[in-house]
């Protein structure tokens, strides 16, 4: 029971890594606050977790509502863990993309890291093992098509989340992000394994698969718990080894077999590895 008797809100905790960190919390012993504009299944997810014997409530909040923000921490009457985890994907390049949609993408990404930060502080200032944990992204220093927006705010994310935790450390807050790289909501059915592309894309992973979002939730707990009381300033790669590969090992099928446990033999005269 790491989290036993700690506090915690997590933003964007009615779906997929958010629920799962929530979830995660309530089984490790905090008293956790969901906060979403999806109301429906954040009463929903609240009502699970005290169903599983958790203590959990849903405050309907828009991230990036100043006003909201606000009004949601000043009616907590403490704090000891935040979860920014809040976030979208916009998909276009910088020629396509509107100024809307980029701001759009960078307020919920980004933005309401600082507004949620900004308010929360005070009350984890008065909390005997306060933390903060961001959700930034594997895609702040590795690219991917069409996702400028995304990238630009996940890189924010992590200069945000090391400026706050050099900031806020004489007050013993300490301030980590987690980068996750491909994650997912559930296994993959039947019949998406048969055409072979989920092959190829386990493949690109060193570990074997692709992320789960239990994977990141368990990395949130460790950052949120006392087993992580001198680690500030990280940014956590929950990526199942995948950004440590050189390029050629993710588009040639031939290299990528060679991760694999004793398929791999330099052979004499054979040149090198690759």
């Amino acid at each position: 029971m790491l989290l036993s008797g700690k506090t915690a809100l997590i933003t964007g905790a009615t779906r997929g890594i958010g629920r799962a960190i929530a979830q995660q919390f309530a089984e490790m012993g905090a008293g956790v606050t969901l906060a979403d504009v999806l109301v429906e299944e954040g009463k929903e997810t609240a009502e699970r977790i005290r169903g599983q014997g958790g203590e959990a409530q849903f405050v309907s909040m828009d991230v990036t509502d100043e006003e909201a923000v606000r009004r949601t921490f000043a009616g907590l009457e403490r704090l000891d863990i935040l979860v920014n985890n809040a976030g979208i994907t916009t998909f276009a390049s910088v020629e396509q993309l509107s100024l809307d949609a980029w701001n759009r993408t960078l307020a919920v990404n980004a933005t309401s890291v600082f507004l949620c930060s900004k308010y929360a502080l005070p009350l984890l200032k008065r909390s005997a093992a306060p933390a903060i944990v961001n959700m930034s992204s594997v895609n702040s220093f590795r690219m991917n098509p069409s996702v400028p927006a995304y990238a630009a705010s996940k890189g924010a994310v992590v200069a945000l989340t090391q400026q706050m935790a050099m900031e806020y450390a004489t007050y013993g807050i300490r301030v980590n992000c987690i980068s996750p790289g491909v994650t997912r909501k559930r296994e993959p059915r039947e019949e998406e394994m048969a055409d072979g592309r989920e092959a190829i894309l386990r493949d690109c992973f060193p570990l074997g698969r692709t992320g789960r979002v239990e994977d990141v939730a368990k990395a949130a707990v460790y950052l949120a718990s006392d087993w992580a009381s001198f680690v500030t300033g990280v940014d956590l790669v929950v990526d199942g080894g995948t950004t440590l590969q050189n390029v050629s090992a993710l588009v040639r099928p031939e290299l990528r077999a060679r991760w694999k446990p004793g398929a791999y033999r330099l052979e004499s005269g054979e040149g090198g590895c690759p």
